[in-house]
């Protein structure tokens, strides 16, 4: 299990990140369904050793858009246990205490956003689509829409997820976009493989929605170089039974 130690000393919030110790979280692995029993026994575990309920857990299953919603708790626990109801989207926000929303990821940016002052968190998947499409601003949207949250006290915490020195891409079509220009670095002379700096791109985003410096925490964690988390980068081309996805949970913590 791993925490961003910033966000550890929270007193009213809660986040952890499983290792590949703790087993795969997730019930499909490029569109292909796995063991889903041994999975919700690995989330049990999981849970347990946190003092979590299976049915405070919302599930998201991520779809590579911007799509972000306020967490329904209906769907906590049945999410977790029937994974026809994960709630395909990309980002969750909510303000309703002892309710946790679980999202699976090997790679792509986790991103925890917590807003002391009105009690709200929510909680981001971005990869290079995500990243592109600007997620994030409309999750701090979302929360300024429904919570009234102001950005300047907004925490956001980010990782583990792959750096810039592990994730390439192929001729992006981004190259033209003036956007992508700052954090598309060529890997070596005369090849077409970039470097993709996927989080200083967030961090400019997380900026331009008025998210103070001082506010940020990002993992050093990098999931390609770093065996005890899952990465498809790494693992991609290995058999399903040898890849995985690991969790990132957050929760607003109830007094009692």
């Amino acid at each position: 299990m791993y925490k961003i130690p910033e966000l550890d000393k929270l007193p009213e919030f809660f986040h952890a990140f499983s290792s590949r110790e703790d087993g795969n979280m997730a019930n499909s692995i490029n569109g292909k369904v796995v063991n889903f029993q041994e999975v919700i026994k690995n989330r049990k575990k999981f849970l347990e050793k946190n003092d979590i309920g299976i049915n405070k857990c919302i599930c998201m299953w991520v779809t590579h858009s911007d799509k972000v919603i306020v967490a329904d708790d209906k769907f906590a626990g049945l999410s977790m246990r029937n994974y026809n109801y994960a709630r395909r989207v990309d980002g969750l926000v909510t303000n309703k205490k002892g309710l946790y929303l679980f999202l699976l990821v090997a790679d792509c940016l986790p991103i925890i956003l917590y807003d002391p002052v009105k009690e709200v968190i929510g909680l981001v998947h971005a990869g290079w689509k995500g990243v592109d499409k600007e997620i994030v601003k409309k999750a701090i949207v979302k929360m300024s829409k429904y919570f009234e949250s102001e950005p300047q006290n907004i925490v956001v915490g980010i990782g583990p997820f792959a750096h810039k020195e592990s994730f390439f891409k192929e001729s992006p079509s981004q190259i033209n976009d003036a956007r992508w220009k700052p954090f598309l670095k060529r890997r070596n002379s005369g090849e077409n493989q970039y470097k993709v700096d996927l989080v200083g791109f967030m961090r400019k985003q997380l900026s331009d929605s008025g998210i103070l410096e001082k506010n940020l925490f990002i993992s050093e964690v990098d999931t390609v170089t770093d065996k005890g988390f899952f990465s498809h980068v790494r693992e991609g081309k290995l058999s399903l039974a040898k890849q995985g996805r690991f969790v990132c949970i957050v929760g607003l913590k109830t007094t009692s």
